[in-house]
């Protein structure tokens, strides 16, 4: 007989990894959909999480945590060693009788052999970084990153991503993608405590990425009477590196130590080149900071307005600025309540609705599965 899927799924499969950002988005909309009764299928690619991280995952109602020995597609130099993700994803899907599969890697969709839905949502990409990085084509050397890609996005049935900004960016790079739409990451409200000690500048980043802005970071500490801190990775799994001299580097920190930091700090800043969303951004806003960032498209799409924009490469751009609104607290007050009130857009219901009625209407279109 047929049976019709769910227009509305209650388990549903999503990749993750322990590298960057996407695990705290990752959980975050894992904690949102356990919210709404949707059961959450965690598969992890590359490096391992820590003891914490897997405590944290696996401390969400509803959720199963998986951790596949495949590595993610920037980490390898030969496109076999990624062969194996889509049959483990389909055997995986079946095992766990998810209703959708929401690949947080395009990659991971070429390959599928499922009936299932299939979104996949791009927090970024090595050609879209490389456009805003390098500001040439890519060279040969990388075509095959975008090759794989675009599997993944003729594959997948809606293709998310995270900004317009972003979303324009991928248009670029890929062509046209009829199926793409944008869902807006989001940052819990925060737990505010009162801010103690001297108003000093923060910035979050994994700083071996070079578009993180590492350098400009460091340049601008020199030349600021401001303290300027950071917090983030500065050596990378693919071996890549950076240093401070000048910034102060606490290492890195948790979720909720970040954004305790970032609560006691009272001006953030970014001058990264390239960022998709920016959820520090985003979490810094919440906890009360004034905003310096870069002026780049996403920042202007988010934040025009509410923040302050630099030119990414302006490092002394990037210390007046700080030191301006360090001096200044009416200044700072009133910047950091204009992020604030743009950051109440970003909510995590306002994020899972979306992705929920993005999750419908895929259900309401796939075609019946056949069973016993």
């Amino acid at each position: 007989m047929l049976r019709p899927e769910r227009v509305t799924p209650r388990r549903v499969l999503m990749t993750l990894d322990a590298v960057g950002g996407i695990w705290r988005q990752v959980l975050d909309c894992a904690r949102g959909l356990a919210e709404q009764e949707v059961e959450t299928v965690l598969v992890g690619f590359g490096p391992r999480p820590c003891r914490a991280q897997i405590a944290e995952a696996r401390a969400i109602p509803g959720v199963r945590l998986v951790w596949r020995p495949e590595p993610l597609d920037w980490m390898v130099e030969d496109d076999a060693a990624l062969d194996a993700i889509a049959p483990a994803l389909d055997e995986l899907a079946a095992r766990h009788a998810v209703d959708l599969l929401h690949l947080n890697l395009p990659s991971q969709a070429r390959g599928l052999t499922t009936r299932r839905p299939v979104v996949v949502t791009s927090h970024s990409c090595l050609p879209t970084w490389w456009a805003a990085v390098k500001g040439d084509a890519l060279p040969p050397v990388f075509a095959r990153h975008r090759a794989l890609n675009a599997e993944g996005f003729s594959r997948a049935d809606r293709i998310l991503a995270v900004s317009r900004s972003h979303a324009e960016a991928l248009s670029r790079a890929y062509g046209p993608l009829p199926r793409l739409d944008v869902i807006h990451n989001a940052a819990a409200p925060a737990e505010r405590a009162d801010r103690v000690g001297a108003v000093h500048a923060l910035a979050v980043g994994r700083w071996w990425d070079e578009a993180k802005g590492a350098r400009v970071l460091d340049a601008a500490s020199a030349a600021a009477a401001t303290p300027i801190l950071a917090i983030g990775a500065t050596e990378g799994p693919n071996g890549a590196r950076a240093g401070f001299a000048h910034v102060r580097h606490l290492g890195r920190l948790g979720g909720e130590a970040t954004r305790a930091a970032m609560a006691q700090a009272g001006i953030f800043v970014s001058p990264a080149r390239y960022e998709p969303f920016g959820l520090a951004a985003l979490e810094a806003a919440k906890e009360g900071c004034a905003l310096v960032l870069a002026d780049i498209p996403t920042f202007r799409e988010l934040w025009g307005g509410a923040a302050l924009l630099v030119p990414a490469e302006d490092a002394h751009g990037f210390s007046r600025a700080v030191d301006a609104l360090a001096r200044d607290e009416g200044a700072r007050a009133a910047l950091a309540a204009r992020a604030r009130a743009r950051a109440a857009r970003f909510t995590p219901d306002a994020q899972i609705a979306r992705l929920l009625a993005s999750y419908a209407a895929l259900g309401a279109q796939t075609r019946p599965l056949l069973v016993d």
